[in-house]
């Protein structure tokens, strides 16, 4: 186990290669699809389709966690418990530990961590965990 080394990294997980991404305040919902390419080295626009793809067939919105956690099962990701301190308060990312490339929910959110790095269009290392998702060996 290592803890997060803190940093962030702004990235959009492929996105501006097919959309434009150049407004000031990023609100695009596109959380899930972002967090989901960047964690699993995918293409934006392969993760995009394959969630509406599963969102069309189960009736679920593509970001939904009904939706998204069947599809990280199906490569091989499950969810976990949100870890907690010695206190039973839930970690915020950026003081959460890291056993490797995680998934993290968070309340209204979902964010990519690589290497112990917090990926994502913005800053969200103080927002807490609510469970995450690492790729099973």
């Amino acid at each position: 186990m290592k803890k997060f080394n803190n940093e962030f990294i702004k990235n959009d997980g492929g996105r501006s290669i097919y959309h434009r991404c150049d407004r000031q305040i990023d609100n695009a919902g596109d959380c899930v699809i972002r967090a989901c390419a960047i964690a699993l080295k995918m293409d934006y626009m392969d993760v995009k389709k394959q969630l509406f793809a599963m969102a069309l067939e189960n009736g679920f919105m593509p970001n939904s966690h009904q939706n998204y956690e069947p599809f990280l099962n199906q490569h091989g990701w499950f969810k976990k418990s949100p870890l907690k301190d010695r206190c039973g308060r839930k970690y915020q990312l950026g003081m959460m530990p890291v056993f490797e490339d995680m998934i993290v929910k968070t309340t209204g959110h979902v964010v990519a961590v690589v290497d112990g790095v917090v990926n994502d269009t913005w800053d969200c290392r103080d927002y807490c965990s609510n469970s995450y998702y690492i790729k099973q060996k």
